[in-house]
């Protein structure tokens, strides 16, 4: 099976693992994705902070992509006792 190399658009430099991204950004634009990727040392603290607030209040695993192809992700249920999330 052939798969595209994902590499930083800024530096070239190649994510070794697609599976665990780890702190890699994938850059949308208006809600589509370009394509393109960022590693974490050429993101701006901006870019990272975008990031690690929308991972933090974004569940992921449940998004999906309406009808013009644009990806949106659900908010997560917080529990207001404490603050972590909620099972769905």
């Amino acid at each position: 099976m052939i798969t595209k190399v994902i590499r930083c658009d800024r530096c070239s430099r190649r994510l070794r693992n697609p599976r665990n991204p780890g702190d890699w950004n994938t850059i949308f634009d208006r809600g589509y994705p370009t394509g393109r990727h960022l590693c974490p040392d050429c993101q701006t603290p901006e870019e990272n902070a975008e990031a690690e607030i929308k991972a933090a209040t974004l569940d992921y695993s449940r998004s999906s992509v309406d009808q013009f192809g644009r990806m949106y992700a659900s908010m997560k249920s917080f529990d207001d006792d404490d603050g972590t999330p909620c099972s769905p």
